[in-house]
């Protein structure tokens, strides 16, 4: 989803849609993009019936690198590393 697709589809300019984006998500319009498609990644991870190699398409990315980069930036570690459901660190401690 380009930002030329994704502005005219809301009906807007690209100028606009962009600083929008800067403004409220502090990040350009890619990254914020990027970010959004790695939570779907790491929801059908967290289900368990797809392999991160499967997760390239699925997500929208163009190739395995860029899937592989923008999951490692955003979770900070690699698909294939990404804890299942059994292993997550609790939020507080009592």
């Amino acid at each position: 989803l380009s930002l030329v697709k994704f502005s005219s589809i809301v009906g807007t300019n690209t100028t606009y849609l962009s600083n929008v984006v800067n403004h409220y998500f502090k990040c350009n319009y890619k990254s914020l993009l990027n970010r959004y498609r790695v939570k779907y990644a790491k929801l059908l991870l967290d289900k368990g019936k797809h392999t991160p190699d499967e997760l390239i398409k699925l997500c929208g990315f163009t190739s395995r690198s860029v899937f592989y980069s923008a999951f490692t930036k955003e979770v900070g570690v690699v698909p294939s590393r990404y804890p299942d459901k059994s292993f997550k660190f609790p939020l507080k401690y009592d």
